[in-house]
């Protein structure tokens, strides 16, 4: 009978077995060790090749993520200042806008007002005194033009839809005053003198045919042998008043 105790020698069966599971542990723990060399060896080729420690790597992240946030932060400035630029360049816009309304009102005003040359279809009206010298005994005064006739004709255009009319010259405003000292005709206080050339703008067709009329100021002057021609043109033009505004007593109101 083989003896079993404690102190009895290993059979070789057991001792087989021992060795084989020695060897199953022992291949796997020099692999893993094997891996950990490689491991460690290529971390410090990393750092050998980029010359950094850890260190320094944690402290390059930690800017690499503050420039992100900076970067960040900058698109959103950017952003922000693109719509206020929209903001602004549409402002301009509208104020380019309000600008030019503005200056269109102020020319129109400026041409109402007769300040600026104008130009556009109308008539020329030439007066001239009378070729017929006077009879015997007939006043001289008879034969030549007076102020009241340029006056006449001056309103006829304006009663014929004339929308700017000068004589001589001289631009017709609302201060305009056409009369006479002894036989020299004064318009806008400027002395003139025949012919009297009268242009005005306005639908040629409608000036003419007024003017024409039958016991009109034209016919008149014709029927007394004075000299009057009246022509269309398709294109007039009628120089700006060059005198002055002056109110002594009027002023601008407050109410509208």
């Amino acid at each position: 009978m083989p003896d079993t105790g404690p102190d009895a020698p290993a059979s070789p069966a057991t001792g087989r077995r021992v060795i084989r599971w020695q060897a199953a542990v022992a291949l796997p723990l020099a692999l893993v060790g094997f891996l950990v060399v490689i491991q460690i060896r290529n971390v410090w080729e990393i750092k050998r090749t980029l010359r950094i420690p850890s260190t320094q790597l944690e402290e390059l992240g930690f800017v690499l993520r503050e420039q992100e946030r900076r970067r960040s932060a900058l698109e959103a400035q950017i952003a922000d200042l693109r719509s206020r630029l929209a903001d602004y360049e549409k402002a301009a816009a509208e104020g380019r806008t309000a600008a030019v309304l503005a200056n269109r009102q102020l020319q129109d005003m400026r041409a109402l007002a007769g300040l600026t040359p104008l130009e556009g279809p109308g008539v020329v009206v030439i007066l001239n005194d009378s070729t017929r010298p006077p009879r015997p005994g007939e006043d001289p005064n008879k034969t030549i033009l007076h102020y009241s006739d340029i006056a006449a004709v001056v309103a006829e255009l304006w009663a014929s839809g004339a929308e700017v009319v000068a004589v001589n010259g001289e631009r017709i405003v609302s201060s305009t005053g056409i009369n006479c000292v002894g036989t020299t005709i004064l318009c806008n206080t400027k002395r003139m003198a025949p012919p009297f050339v009268i242009s005005a703008i306005g639908d040629p067709t409608h000036l003419q045919g007024y003017l024409r009329r039958p016991g009109g100021a034209v016919d008149l002057l014709s029927s007394f042998d004075f000299p009057v021609r009246l022509t269309p043109y398709p294109r007039v033009e009628v120089p700006p008043y060059r005198g002055t505004f002056r109110f002594e007593h009027a002023g601008a109101s407050e109410k509208e």
